[in-house]
């Protein structure tokens, strides 16, 4: 009996805890959300040029629940845009890409950086990497993409929005309709979400990064818990 107390009350709070994060942060967080938070916070590393290293959880090394809670969290957000395909880069966007085509039940067509021999004719874009200090291309190839679908761009990071644009080109370019662009950590602190808004497509992100400062990370979602 005290037990069953105990779990339902334990209940009741988690319920609680999660509407107060949620109204204070005005409606960005979710289950996924905080606990992508907490591994932000706990373990990401600020380098130079503002580059923030995750390897640690969503990149060499993956926590593959995490990402698919994350990618649920995504897909439940662009269930009615009504996607047909999802489009990444490869191989980090694949990381939330994934588990995003899973629940939103769509074909996953990702981009490469560099032609294989099995791809004859493509859509390229080009687009300036942060993260090499290099300019980079995109390539997709014509048989995956078409006129009549649906697209929405995947992405881990949303940082100056060079890449997510060149994807965005590379689907108007195939006669498709972009539908949005959803990603993992969006640094807001960045001009990423201005240099999209032109395209007027909704943009989502899981967790915001609003500073990078002296090398402490400082998230959107700690401005909302200082209202708590």
């Amino acid at each position: 009996m005290l037990k069953s107390c105990e779990l339902a009350l334990d209940l009741q709070y988690q319920k609680w805890l999660f509407s107060k994060v949620n109204t204070a942060t005005g409606g960005y967080s979710s289950d996924a959300g905080i606990k992508l938070r907490d591994r932000v916070l706990k373990e990401a590393k600020v380098l130079p040029n503002d580059i923030i290293d995750v390897s640690s959880f969503m990149d060499a090394f993956v926590d593959v629940d995490l990402m698919d809670q994350c990618g649920k969290d995504l897909a439940d957000r662009f269930i009615k845009v009504k996607p047909s395909k999802i489009l990444t880069v490869a191989t980090t966007g694949l990381v939330i890409a994934i588990p995003m085509a899973k629940y939103l039940q769509v074909p996953l067509v990702y981009a490469r950086k560099q032609r294989s021999v099995v791809m004859a004719d493509t859509f390229d874009a080009g687009y300036n990497s942060k993260t090499i200090g290099q300019d980079r291309q995109l390539l997709v190839s014509k048989d995956h993409i078409d006129e009549e679908d649906r697209v929405l761009i995947v992405d881990d990071f949303l940082s100056s929005g060079s890449s997510q644009e060149a994807l965005l080109r590379i689907v108007s370019e195939a006669g498709a309709t972009a539908v949005g662009v959803g990603v993992l950590l969006e640094k807001e602190y960045e001009a990423g979400r201005v240099s999209l808004s032109g395209y007027e497509v909704p943009v989502e992100s899981v967790v915001r990064i609003i500073s990078v400062s002296e090398g402490v990370i400082q998230l959107h979602e700690d401005v909302g818990y200082a209202k708590m």
